[in-house]
């Protein structure tokens, strides 16, 4: 499970022109809601605890949706909570609807939110699951760069494998609260869950971001079922 995040003064990369498209924060719950597919309380509460929803449009109709932390948030599969700085935004639960993928939705929804907040916010982050690699690359294209490899370790904690970028994996796993780490136990969380012995995969393309030198290779392609079974 990657890191990624956009600072200040990073490029937005140009993305081709949609007719149509605009990105809105959310009023509507019901709306929300519906798009979402969560109870109206469920929305409500989020909205109260300071997660802000987003809803994609092509002209009239809603194409995708994503949410932005402004308090804390989490990241359930690695059981971590924390809190934000007043400027930093973290970026979570985003979906095209089905209709609407293949489009360039998701990239173009990253950066309408990007450049609304570009005037007072600092740092934005995002995590990337390996397993939906169409999603690390919208994220790339929508300028928001991976920085490290969040991983179990051998000892069960959580910890954060630098990529280039030493300040921003610094500056990452500070937010988080966990250790900078040399080494990954595998390059997803569920690999890092289920196993603490490295199989070579059938298919390492699976993980996202491409494996580095510093990694082991994935285990997913061949350890699916117990992986999802620990995860849940």
């Amino acid at each position: 499970m990657a890191l990624a995040t956009w600072w200040r003064g990073d490029s937005v990369p140009p993305l081709s022109l949609l007719p149509g498209f605009r990105v809105e924060a959310a009023r509507d719950t019901h709306l929300i809601a519906q798009i979402n597919q969560l109870a109206r309380h469920e929305v409500r509460q989020r909205m109260h605890t300071g997660h802000q929803p987003y809803i994609a449009y092509v002209e009239q109709v809603p194409v995708g949706y994503g949410w932005m932390a402004t308090q804390e948030a989490s990241i359930g599969e690695l059981d971590v909570r924390f809190a934000l700085p007043a400027t930093d935004r973290y970026l979570w639960d985003f979906a095209t609807l089905p209709d609407w993928q293949g489009y360039g939705i998701y990239p173009r929804l990253l950066q309408g939110i990007l450049t609304q907040h570009v005037p007072t916010v600092e740092r934005v982050w995002i995590i990337h699951a390996p397993e939906n690699s169409p999603s690390g690359v919208g994220m790339t294209k929508a300028g928001l760069l991976p920085i490290g490899q969040l991983s179990f370790r051998s000892d069960g904690g959580v910890g954060l494998a630098p990529f280039d970028s030493l300040e921003r994996a610094q500056a990452g796993a500070a937010l988080l609260g966990i250790p900078l780490i040399e080494s990954v136990l595998a390059p997803c969380w569920c690999c890092g869950a289920t196993t603490h012995k490295h199989i070579t995969a059938l298919d390492a393309d699976t993980c996202w971001p491409p494996l580095r030198p510093m990694t082991q290779p994935c285990t997913c392609a061949i350890e699916l079922k117990p992986a999802k079974t620990l995860a849940a």
